[in-house]
């Protein structure tokens, strides 16, 4: 049998892990969303449209 803090240390490290790889996730399409609207600004302003 596992002790009950030795279980409780692996079920909290677990759910860090899972919270962080959903974080991250999160960030990564965030980042993938700016990405694309500062080329929209560039390309806005490279074409002499004002906005």
């Amino acid at each position: 049998m596992i002790p009950v803090g030795v279980g409780r240390g692996l079920m909290s490290s677990m759910e860090r892990i899972a919270i962080q790889e959903i974080t991250d996730k999160r960030r990564k399409k965030i980042e993938k969303k700016k990405e694309a609207g500062q080329k929209g600004l560039v390309a806005r302003f490279l074409l002499g449209i004002r906005f």
